[in-house]
């Protein structure tokens, strides 16, 4: 038998076993003054910087990040000192995300593995009885989202989206300034994200393959020999993060989009990009350059463009007849979206006559806004709905550039097809 083959069917077996056991072994029951208590699952730096937040979070809310899992021994460790750091406690370590899922002593897990584990992870841990907090994109493929929102649909579990632009400063006010009329009918949304060097190249990697656990890195993917870069520096490969770009930057907007209309998830989509800049590693595979647009149903166009090569021009814009919206980037990791509208190229005569800063405050944490509702069972900012439409944009995107035309999205059949 081929080690290819041995590897998928001890995966599989392994899932279905501990997959049994987490069913019998549902979440504790919570009581309103409870410890919440948090497995993270993937342990690099966003997965340490959730425990720092789950750490502020704490001060309000009675909670505790009691175990950390990753693949890789030095981020297990790291993991290990942060939390004792924050927590004042020592965490239970584990290589395997399933026996972090069978242990009935954590109620809910935060998920920032690499980008193909993401559904898969979130729909085995609602099934084991956890609430989940999983970072963006959601979906490298349609087949997962729709099995993920299914299942999630189907049970109590409360699962946040890590798109936390819609919790952000300001976030609320251009919301309400935008479904008042206020900036008349919205026609085009508009970002533009740069940076010099590719931010997948800023990454450590394991200096062996006895540091970490490769096959359970490669997760459902097809084995292949142990790579050290693409270990370290996944996001920059498209077998681990197929849209690049698109699920890193465009999943923030895209979110933030939906939010600020109301609007469903995308009709179609068409995608361009290649490797161009000069930052780029020959040995990465994601696209430095990309250009996207997306159409919605509600009579507006999304156009996303980012490259590497230049930190040059960022910016993010909705234009519409009676002037327009600028602000910061909507990933809610500046201070605030920083929303100022003007009448600026509009020539109708109810046009916005002077510029105008809106309300910056925020409307609610979005970690915390998630731990509350693991206490009260309400939907959470970033609830399945949401992130299922974040889902179809980003996999829609990447699905144009590989057939390179335009694809359309049904959402009675739930499929991605040509135009």
């Amino acid at each position: 038998m081929s080690t290819q083959s041995t590897n998928r069917r001890s995966f599989l077996k392994t899932t279905a076993a501990i997959g049994a056991l987490s069913a019998i072994s549902q979440s504790r029951v919570l009581g309103a003054n409870d410890r919440i208590q948090i497995a993270s699952i993937g342990c690099g730096g966003r997965g340490r910087w959730h425990i720092g937040w789950l750490h502020r979070t704490a001060q309000d809310e009675n909670l505790a990040v009691i175990a950390a899992c990753d693949v890789w021994k030095v981020q297990q460790e790291r993991a290990r000192d942060e939390i004792q750091k924050r927590f004042d406690l020592t965490p239970k370590l584990y290589t395997d995300y399933r026996e972090v899922l069978a242990n009935p002593e954590i109620d809910a897990v935060v998920i920032a593995t690499p980008d193909h584990q993401h559904c898969p992870m979130v729909t085995e841990a609602v099934k084991a009885g956890k609430d989940v907090y999983v970072e963006k994109p959601l979906a490298v493929n349609l087949a997962d989202l729709n099995e993920t929102y299914d299942t999630v649909k189907a049970s109590d579990r409360i699962v946040q989206n890590g798109s936390q632009g819609r919790s952000s400063a300001g976030a609320a006010a251009a919301r309400e300034f935008l479904q008042a009329g206020k900036l008349g009918k919205v026609f085009r949304v508009e970002e533009m994200r740069s940076h010099y060097n590719p931010y997948w190249n800023n990454y450590e990697c394991p200096k062996s393959e006895a540091e970490t656990n490769w096959p359970l890195f490669l997760f459902n993917l097809p084995y292949r020999p142990f790579n050290a870069d693409m270990h370290g520096h996944w996001m920059g490969y498209r077998d681990f993060s197929p849209s690049g770009t698109i699920g890193g930057w465009m999943s923030h907007l895209a979110d933030f989009i939906h939010y600020l209309f109301d609007c469903g998830c995308p009709v179609s989509a068409t995608t361009q990009g290649g490797i161009y800049s000069p930052t780029s590693d020959p040995r990465r595979t994601c696209l430095d350059n990309v250009t996207t647009l997306l159409h919605y149903g509600e009579g507006f166009v999304l156009s996303f463009t980012t490259h590497f090569g230049s930190g040059a021009n960022d910016y993010t814009c909705i234009y519409g007849d009676k002037g327009i919206m600028r602000m910061n980037e909507p990933d809610g990791n500046r201070d605030g979206i920083a929303a100022v509208v003007s009448g600026d190229g509009s020539e109708h005569p109810d046009k916005i006559q002077e510029p105008l800063s809106l309300d910056n405050t925020t409307k609610e944490d979005h970690m915390a806004n998630w731990i509350r509702c693991i206490r009260t069972r309400q939907q959470p900012n970033a609830n399945m709905e949401w992130g299922y439409k974040q889902g179809v944009a980003c996999v829609l995107a990447d699905q144009a550039y590989d057939e390179g035309r335009k694809m359309m999205f049904d959402p009675i059949k739930r499929e991605i097809r040509p135009a």
